[in-house]
């Protein structure tokens, strides 16, 4: 099961040849409920609670539900960084403490004070320890790393024999390997001579991987003739697979012109294939990938993703939404934002644009999409309290549509939240909301799904001004989109639909920045904000050990009868 192309912006060479068997990933069970415990100590003067983990817990959910911050909740629990089990019993501050270095523990922890041009990489080297662990415990480097600046550094044993570090000329090349003594001061901060700067090795050519669903075996059983008269269709996932690819080879294109050389290797990836899959994976030449790219979608990515942590290959997941994917895997880059982000990021819209109005939630009652409530409602109610509002002014809640008109207000704008998916539910919702526009002003909000609706009168959505979150969207009137779509149908003679711009962007964005940064471009991707044809990217990592998700939400409007950027 292989497709290799072979990519010199000279020539292609495909070798197209397929298996298939079922496959099947098991799904992540939900993590059990927690209860807050009864179980409490006084430990050197502060006040703990004591919460034994449970079967299913996460230290995630676990911080969350205490209202504390993981990376404090590590601090105080040093063993956890490595994970937490069933049993196994944590220190929750009742107060979040202000830690001060004089206070720390440094039997847990080694104080070190950072010099200048030392990078956290040649620092975990020094230590022998991840990066990850070290972001873990110092949440101040989410506004990066400085010099003066004092780390804690989990204590392991030092190493006597300090890693060695590449440094790079400036144009990609290594001049040398520097080792480092290793000295402790009294004060157990340990200082490093300066500098050490490592951007990743760059090379003169790139192995990147596509892992896309061409399912080519059945499209080669196809009538051709009945296919050019339109007679029977490409399956959707074929149709996808080769958009997405014919928009890749347009930015490949686009990077012969900055002198990018890459080998490409293409393989056709069925997600119900586990025999195929499993096989794929012993392929001695994905080891040596600089990147990967697929597969598309979450049920084939998780074994992919899995041997790209193994073999520390970063890998691009152009679609899914889910931020499973992301969990203690730092090597994942997921490119379209989760349901909960989107709907975070429109209420933080909600009340940067309309604070002072009405601003009404709808709770439908589906127990299904209260995390997409609670979201909103926690977003929302967050910011308005750092706005200066009072608690009193906190969003309103009702229930259906039935307490809706007893919130509307006839001096302010009435500002409509309905976080729901559910089709029907949503169509009612919005013919009754429409009847009570006449007589006060409304703005909805609702998901981007609501988009694709076809029973949805376009009428109601332009009057009451539907708002949406959404992962992109194409402005046809930019002179770089019309070169795109030029381009496009000069080369396939066809109109390029959504998966050719995210092809495009997707292998775009993430060959120029390892084009730019080298082997170590992961390191940089929260630096490295960018404007596409479809998608802008604005990567973030949080926590420390987890992949990055691109956080960046459009927010569309209807106005004119068609959808626009309102932000």
């Amino acid at each position: 099961m292989k497709h290799l192309i072979k990519y010199n912006f000279l020539f292609f060479s495909c070798l197209f040849c397929i298996g298939s068997s079922d496959y099947s990933y098991a799904q992540e069970k939900p993590s059990s409920e927690i209860h807050k415990t009864r179980s409490s100590a006084l430990i050197g003067g502060v006040k703990y609670y004591l919460h034994t983990v449970e079967k299913g817990q996460t230290l995630f959910a676990i911080a969350k539900f205490y209202s504390i911050d993981v990376n404090d909740l590590v601090i105080e629990n040093p063993d956890a960084i490595d994970g937490i089990k069933p049993g196994q019993i944590l220190k929750i501050p009742f107060e979040k403490k202000k830690v001060s270095l004089a206070t720390v523990d440094t039997s847990n922890y080694i104080l070190h004070k950072v010099e200048q041009g030392q990078t956290l990489y040649s620092i975990s080297k020094h230590y022998g320890v991840d990066v990850e662990k070290i972001k873990l415990l110092n949440p101040d480097l989410k506004d990066g790393l400085k010099a003066t600046q004092v780390l804690r550094i989990p204590n392991n044993k030092p190493k006597t024999d300090i890693a060695k570090a590449p440094v790079s000329n400036g144009n990609g090349s290594v001049l040398a390997k520097v080792a480092i003594s290793d000295t402790l001061a009294a004060d157990r901060t340990t200082v490093l001579p300066p500098p050490i700067i490592y951007t990743g090795e760059k090379k003169d050519e790139y192995n990147i991987a596509f892992f896309l669903p061409f399912y080519a075996a059945d499209a080669l059983q196809m009538d051709m003739e009945r296919l050019t008269k339109g007679d029977v269709l490409f399956s959707n996932k074929t149709t996808v697979a080769l958009q997405f690819y014919e928009g890749a080879l347009l930015a490949l294109d686009s990077l012969k012109k900055l002198h990018f050389n890459a080998k490409v290797f293409v393989y056709d990836v069925d997600d119900s294939d586990s025999i195929g899959i499993a096989n794929l994976l012993k392929k001695p030449e994905l080891a040596e990938m600089d990147l990967m790219i697929g597969p598309l979608y979450g049920s084939g990515f998780l074994p992919f993703s899995k041997f790209a942590k193994d073999h520390e290959i970063p890998i691009v997941s152009p679609f899914t939404q889910v931020n499973k994917i992301l969990f203690n895997n730092p090597y994942v880059c997921k490119v379209t934002p989760s349901i909960t982000l989107q709907i975070e990021q429109m209420a933080a819209f909600v009340i940067d644009t309309f604070h002072t109005q009405n601003i009404i939630l709808i709770n439908n009652a589906n127990a299904k999409e209260v995390a997409f409530y609670n979201s909103f409602k926690n977003t929302a109610n967050k910011m308005l309290i750092e706005k200066g509002h009072l608690p009193a002014d906190s969003v309103k809640e009702v229930l259906g549509f039935g307490g809706i008109q007893n919130a509307m207000s006839a001096t302010k704008k009435n500002i409509v939240i309905l976080p729901s998916n559910n089709q029907s539910y949503v169509t009612d919702f919005i013919s009754k909301l429409n009847t009570l526009k006449e007589k006060n002003d409304i703005v909805l909000f609702g998901l981007q799904t609501w988009t694709n609706y076809d029973n949805l009168d376009l009428e109601y959505l332009n009057n009451l001004s539907l708002h949406v979150p959404a992962n992109n969207y194409i402005d046809f009137g930019n002179p770089v989109s019309k070169r795109f779509i030029e381009t496009y149908r000069e080369r396939y003679k066809a109109e390029p639909e959504n998966y050719a711009y995210q092809g495009f962007d997707v292998t775009y964005y993430f060959l120029t920045a390892l084009q730019e940064k080298g082997e170590a471009f992961l390191q940089s991707l929260p630096q490295n904000k960018k404007s596409c044809l479809e998608t802008n990217f604005n990567f973030a990592q949080f926590p420390s050990d987890s992949g990055f998700e691109n956080r960046f939400v459009y927010i569309l409007k209807y106005k004119d009868y068609k959808l626009v950027k309102a932000n």
